[in-house]
């Protein structure tokens, strides 16, 4: 890991403020870099999922309650003839196999 990752990690870390875009994070005191370093730190930089997966999990206290990130986004459908406000939402089941998404609401 380059010391821009570190740098970035603790501009992310002492913002004060959601994060909304990467260049707000290069203007944060504590990353002393331009910009430019920050997109090439991240172009180069990888991150072994498995070891951060098995490293968080390590940190879980045993009576926390189990919470899930669920991504229900759907596609959006405004030319439709009749409530456009649907949209195209995955289904994990489908009878005809050939679609995953469905038309409709999604609900949780």
């Amino acid at each position: 890991m380059r010391g821009e990752h570190f740098e970035l990690c603790d501009a992310v870390l002492c913002t004060d403020r959601p994060v909304t875009s990467l260049v707000e994070l290069s203007l944060e005191p504590i990353f002393q870099r331009g910009h430019g370093a920050l997109y090439a730190a991240l172009a180069q930089g990888t991150i072994n999922e498995d070891a951060l997966r098995d490293l968080l999990a390590t940190h879980i206290p045993d009576d926390a309650p189990l919470v899930f990130g669920v991504d229900c986004s759907t596609y959006p459908r405004p030319d439709a003839e009749c409530s456009p406000e649907h949209g195209h939402h995955y289904s994990p089941c489908r009878c005809d196999g050939d679609r995953k998404t469905v038309p409709g609401w999604s609900f949780q």
